[in-house]
């Protein structure tokens, strides 16, 4: 029986990891892709420029253009980082509420072996709250 849910099992990891890779590499051509339009677009700019203002106008307003456009974006990511993040051990106290539960309700095991499963379940979060540290200070 244990054969059997273990070859199920691989099946279903393999099919999943087969098929997330599929997602990445596609990701990633669309990335390159999207890089090689922007490329063409901004060599077409530049162009366009030089038939106006010459080419080192053309090549001084694009550079200019891509640092304004690299300082919002740095600009944007500090915000966000600056952002305070929400508390996650709410979040996981609900997500082991459940399995706390289920035990309690077992009648095989008792309310016993479902108290000291949730105060493992309480530890384990605990531990990994403090063994991670003040978020905050994250650098």
């Amino acid at each position: 029986m244990l054969g059997g849910l273990t070859g199920l099992v691989t099946r279903e990891v393999g099919g999943v990891v087969r098929r997330n890779l599929t997602v990445v590499v596609l990701y990633l051509l669309a990335g390159v892709l999207a890089a090689g339009a922007v490329g063409y677009g901004l060599d077409a700019l530049h162009t366009l420029l030089t038939l106006h203002y010459g080419a080192i106008a053309a090549s001084l307003s694009i550079a200019g253009g891509l640092l304004a456009a690299a300082l919002l974006m740095l600009g944007i990511a500090l915000y966000v980082k600056s952002r305070p993040r929400p508390d996650r051990r709410l979040a996981a106290a609900v997500a082991a509420a459940p399995i706390a539960a289920t035990l309690v309700g077992n009648r095989k095991f008792g309310w016993r072996t479902g108290l000291v499963g949730g105060v493992v379940l309480l530890g384990l979060i605990l531990g990994r709250q403090f063994s991670q540290g003040d978020d905050d200070a994250e650098t």
